[in-house]
């Protein structure tokens, strides 16, 4: 393996993880460009180690997939980290899958793969630009509104009761410092739910509204 398909490989793995962290980074997940990035390069320059000081091309002896093997391991603790559970609702399961496909992807191109590198980004960007455009659609939402007083969740039900083509699927209180609560609706569009988002600041003791995506 020469010094410039090394130095290939590690950029194309680099670039790799940004694009899929830029993704992440966009929508506020505690996973973005950077670590993205730094996985995957880390991921390819592990597998370029294990390939070239582990296995011997000519005499086709030892175990290439050494210190590779460990990496899909390892990654299951840092995308551990990026998941949280608020009341029943899980975030970041998404972001744990990126990281875990970046880490492949840099481990594909580490081992010299190139088509199966560029064809899992191009993949693993179209499925999470998916998203962006199902936002648009009629589909499930969360609003996760910051109450001080629960006497006016009533107010907060006469709202959602006056868009009749939404359904309120579920209602979950979470009491801490604040009261937090979470309203999963069905088949809020984007206007609509721009639209109960406005009459709902009219509340007075409502203190922060938030339109969670559960990605």
């Amino acid at each position: 393996m020469t010094y410039y398909e090394i130095i290939i490989k590690i950029i194309l793995s680099s670039i790799s993880g940004a694009l899929i962290g830029y993704n992440r980074e966009k929508i506020n997940r505690p996973a973005g460009i950077r670590t993205h990035a730094l996985l995957s390069l880390g991921a390819s320059i592990l597998t370029i180690i294990s390939i070239t000081s582990f296995y011997d091309p000519i005499a086709k002896v030892g175990d290439p997939g050494r210190i590779a093997a460990q990496i899909v391991s390892g990654i299951g603790f840092l995308g551990a980290g990026t998941i949280l559970k608020n009341g029943n609702k899980v975030k970041g399961l998404t972001t744990a899958a990126t990281l875990w496909v970046s880490a492949s992807i840099g481990m594909t191109f580490g081992a010299g793969a190139y088509f199966v590198g560029i064809s899992a980004l191009i993949i693993t960007l179209i499925i999470l630009y998916i998203n962006k455009f199902s936002k648009h659609l009629n589909m499930e939402r969360t609003i996760e509104i910051t109450l001080k007083d629960k006497k006016d969740i009533k107010e907060i039900l006469d709202i959602f009761s006056k868009h009749n083509n939404i359904i309120l699927k579920n209602i979950d209180f979470s009491q801490k410092d604040d009261g937090i609560l979470y309203f999963v609706l069905e088949k809020p569009g984007y206007m609509e739910i721009s639209k109960i988002q406005k009459e709902l600041m009219y509340i007075e003791n409502i203190e922060n509204i938030n339109i969670i995506d559960d990605n």
